[in-house]
């Protein structure tokens, strides 16, 4: 398949990118009233508390739409090497956290048990913030879905040598062989514009984006084999 330009994929972006945040607008403004209508008439609040989730579903959702977007825009610009890194100072425990309470409305609905053990002394790091924030939220997201209902999620930060270790100890349920070959190989985007039929379970395909962002800031990645026990997706920043 004749590989996409990356401009028309930016402006394919910008354009899909504004009806998803007009449903994101008024999935809010929806929010915000059904709240109100809760506090002045208490006795209907069992009745308005699904809609107000509904409402966040249809929020979280539409973000998620929104990164895909935007993931798939950076993943064709870092491949024809015309992406430019707007470097910026980012606490990543900070990002991480809160990461972890967006996604709260898709982790309670499975049930999850979510946590972040942030062992090292060093939080900032300069790189590209809405870069890195979408390696992280598409990581989150695809680990979400494919971690079976009750289970744990554990991500653990250490520096390592010279640079910064972050690991995400999942379910055995995650370690998809295909995944895992995404994550650690060298599949691109612009040769994959349609994956093949089953490849990508939800949020793998910012799988590819993720593996990219991270090679493009310098960033080891990795899988632990099947031996670690606990088993994680890995990946370490670069400090010097």
């Amino acid at each position: 398949m004749a590989k996409i330009p990356s401009d028309f994929v930016a402006k394919m972006s910008h354009d899909l990118k504004t009806p998803v945040g007009n449903a994101m607008m008024y999935a809010e403004l929806m929010s915000e009233e059904i709240r109100s209508l809760a506090d002045e008439n208490p006795e209907f609040k069992s009745r308005l508390d699904p809609l107000e989730h509904y409402c966040g579903n249809i929020y979280l959702s539409s973000s998620k739409l929104i990164n895909a977007i935007q993931s798939w825009g950076y993943a064709y610009q870092i491949e024809d090497g015309v992406f430019e890194i707007q470097e910026t100072a980012v606490d990543l425990k900070e990002l991480l956290d809160n990461i972890i309470k967006r996604n709260q409305l898709f982790i309670r609905g499975k049930s999850l048990d979510v946590g972040v053990e942030y062992r090292s002394d060093r939080k900032i790091y300069h790189t590209d913030r809405e870069l890195i924030t979408l390696v992280f939220d598409n990581l989150m997201t695809l680990f979400i879905n494919m971690a079976s209902a009750g289970s744990q999620i554990a991500i653990e930060v250490d520096k390592k040598g010279d640079g910064l270790l972050f690991r995400f100890l999942l379910p055995k349920s995650v370690f998809n062989r295909k995944l895992m070959d995404i994550f650690t190989g060298d599949i691109t985007i612009s040769k994959h514009p349609a994956p093949e039929q089953g490849i990508l379970k939800p949020g793998g395909y910012g799988l590819i984006f993720a593996a990219r962002a991270l090679q493009h800031i310098g960033a080891e990645r990795g899988v632990d084999d099947e031996t670690a026990d606990p088993r994680s997706f890995w990946f370490q920043l670069p400090l010097s």
